[in-house]
């Protein structure tokens, strides 16, 4: 305790920003050292196992946490402050990819989280969105994008998590994902720009008596204001309105196609998808496809009789889509114009 009040009253000095962003992984990283502790105890109550070496799985946690609370300590004592700050930081950092590194093992390795429905997975995820997070600078560019996307200045967005769009796991992580009320919001880290938004996916289940239940769901204005042609004035209106939100787009350049659907008249969306020119594009990781189609003076290898290519590029249709109900409000949008 006497060493986390000297790092509190360090940076209680320096801005409220920053010392949010430590505070919270500091916070992190005393829970996690908790548990280690708690399960220990529990181990050794129950039996007494027999002498682990010290680089096993859940020892180096806690004692790289107190290791580097100690480290800080002289820090404070031998550097100036700006020197000090920044050694702390980078500390701090090492220390947030030790647990990055942890959690990402637990949730693709350890077979007790495979229950993805689980509170142990749900929990374990939650941790391994909050450590991963970019620093709360940079996420407030993307709330600030969000808010400007709904016209909303004071509107409540939440993070949720960063992931990569092609759930890759070699790939840099390059999407963070936001809800506000029932909606969620797809961020590019690189640009902060919203490149989709679409409702937030609701829960259901089955109550005793065999009726169903269902979480709260968005009310949407279905009031039979706009036809299709109208509906595509406030489409445009949308994307030239809130270029610092979605970026400018040349619509002028994309092929425009339209379409409708609804489970009656009184509930009707209307779809735009603007369309580019099918393009070829280099893939971040290429792969290996085996097919009876590929000729065998083409193939790389063969496998069980097939032969195989490793595919570097591929083909894709740049397109930009809005939907909007006959009441004027936008249900969703996706920008997939980028490489």
């Amino acid at each position: 305790m006497r060493l986390k009040n000297i790092i509190r009253s360090f940076f209680l000095q320096e801005s409220k920003k920053e010392f949010k962003h430590i505070s919270a992984l500091e916070s992190q990283i005393l829970a996690r050292v908790r548990e280690e502790q708690e399960l220990e105890e529990e181990l050794d109550k129950s039996f007494t196992p027999a002498p682990r070496p010290f680089w096993t799985f859940r020892f180096p946690l806690a004692f790289a946490t107190v290791a580097i609370l100690l480290f800080f300590v002289g820090i404070l004592s031998t550097q100036s402050p700006v020197a000090a700050k920044g050694s702390i930081i980078d500390a701090l950092i090492s220390l947030r990819n030790a647990l990055q590194q942890e959690l990402t093992n637990l949730l693709t390795t350890d077979p007790s989280y495979r229950d993805k429905n689980s509170q142990k997975y749900k929990q374990a995820q939650q941790e391994w969105c909050s450590v991963s997070a970019r620093p709360a600078e940079e996420q407030e560019k993307a709330v600030a994008a969000v808010r400007e996307f709904l016209d909303r200045p004071d509107a409540n967005v939440t993070y949720e998590c960063i992931r990569n769009p092609n759930d890759n796991d070699e790939e840099h992580l390059r999407v963070e994902s936001y809800i506000v009320d029932f909606d969620r919001f797809i961020v590019d880290t690189e640009t902060n720009l919203v490149v989709e938004m679409s409702p937030k996916e609701g829960n259901w289940g089955k109550n005793k008596d065999g009726s169903h239940w269902y979480s709260p769901q968005k009310d949407y204005d279905y009031t039979p204001r706009y036809n299709l042609a109208e509906a595509e004035v406030i489409a445009r209106e949308f994307i030239q309105d809130h270029q610092k939100a979605i970026g400018k787009i040349d619509l002028t350049k994309l092929t425009l196609e339209t379409g409708s659907k609804g489970e009656n008249e009184q509930s009707m969306n209307f779809f735009f998808t603007w369309k580019g020119e099918r393009k070829k594009r280099t893939l971040d990781h290429s792969y290996t496809t085996c097919r009876a189609d590929i000729k065998k003076e083409d193939a790389d290898s063969f496998e069980g009789g097939l032969p195989c290519i490793t595919v570097k590029e591929e083909y894709f249709t740049p397109q930009l889509t809005v939907t909007v109900t006959q009441g004027g409000q936008l249900v969703s949008f996706s920008n997939e114009l980028g490489d």
